[in-house]
């Protein structure tokens, strides 16, 4: 009978009772007791009281001001092959690579860069699909004549 009178008191509690309704139901004056000697630590109120709390907590917004414009700048290469493409789409744009140039061999990127081939590969797929470079089967792959504007 004593653990169901603990048990009851835990659960209300838990449940979100007021302590002082379940003070009265026990038979005691005030919640002092209850708390102290009836309230277990419960993990799903615990859990609860984190929700209820994260819930609450204002969310920091961003001034419009300092908000980047996407249309000026561009993302940092996250990835490797983005790094090589990134690269050799400079060289291509500021005319280190010139039109009709061969790029290096995708061995070669791969051995510079310190990549597996099939990554210096989707590089190369990369910058095809942009239409800077030409990929012909057989053939290195070449700067275009006329390269898209950035």
């Amino acid at each position: 009978m004593h653990k169901l009178r603990h048990y009851s008191a835990t659960e209300l509690i838990a449940a979100g009772v007021d302590v002082r309704t379940v003070a009265g139901r026990l038979g005691h004056s005030d919640g002092g007791t209850t708390l102290a000697y009836y309230a277990a630590w419960v993990r799903e109120a615990d859990q609860r009281a984190s929700d209820i709390l994260i819930s609450r907590l204002p969310t920091p917004r961003r001034p419009l001001a300092t908000k980047p414009d996407t249309r000026t700048t561009t993302r940092r290469p996250r990835c490797p092959y983005e790094t090589i493409a990134a690269e050799l789409r400079t060289a291509i744009t500021d005319g280190t690579l010139t039109p009709d140039s061969v790029l290096p061999t995708i061995q070669e990127l791969a051995t510079i860069h310190h990549v597996a081939p099939s990554t210096a590969h989707r590089a190369i797929a990369h910058l095809a699909r942009q239409h800077l470079i030409t990929v012909t089967r057989g053939c290195r792959a070449r700067v275009n004549k006329a390269v898209p504007s950035t």
